[in-house]
């Protein structure tokens, strides 16, 4: 039987799951996707490990490829991931309405975490941008590659999460 394997970072891996299992019925062909924290996905592919297919942010795609990681003309667009703020159960829900909106909900919050890749490295420009990095990089979690920014609210660590 042929066997396709990918590795994803986490965002994609409901998706992937999906279409592998939809694939899969229609051709016979096994599909297996390693769903992994993108900066785990990037560092085993920059030491060798081998897949079929491999979908990641594309900053991180066209990185890879630039080094000879994927083969080169073969990065496509696949998806666009939004990004979702979230508060600790048992907390008031902030408003979220507008930009002024999540600025005045991230100062206000005790700890706030975030996740890495793409959205953790655009949450931080913001936060340049707003002119307060210094302030809030002092409470701020960044969560491991892999961990979803809800476990570490679940755990109490932070009050507000961005994934």
């Amino acid at each position: 039987m042929i066997q396709i394997a990918g590795i994803s970072s986490m965002a994609t891996r409901q998706i992937l799951a999906d279409l592998a299992e939809h694939y899969e019925r229609r051709s016979g062909c096994q599909v297996a996707f390693t769903s992994i924290g993108g900066v785990e996905a990037e560092r085993r592919l920059r030491t060798g490990e081998v897949v079929d297919v491999v979908v990641l942010a594309s900053k991180v795609m066209k990185r890879l490829e630039a080094e000879g990681c994927i083969m080169p003309g073969s990065c496509k667009d696949f998806a666009a991931s939004g990004m979702a703020v979230a508060v600790r159960s048992g907390t008031e829900r902030p408003s979220i309405g507008d930009e002024a909106a999540v600025k005045d909900a991230t100062l206000s919050a005790r700890a706030i975490c975030y996740s890495t890749g793409p959205s953790g490295d655009h949450l931080k420009k913001l936060w340049e941008q707003w002119g307060i990095a210094d302030r809030i990089l002092q409470r701020a979690i960044q969560a491991p590659p892999g961990v979803p920014v809800g476990t570490v609210l679940g755990r109490g660590e932070a009050d507000l999460g961005f994934q």
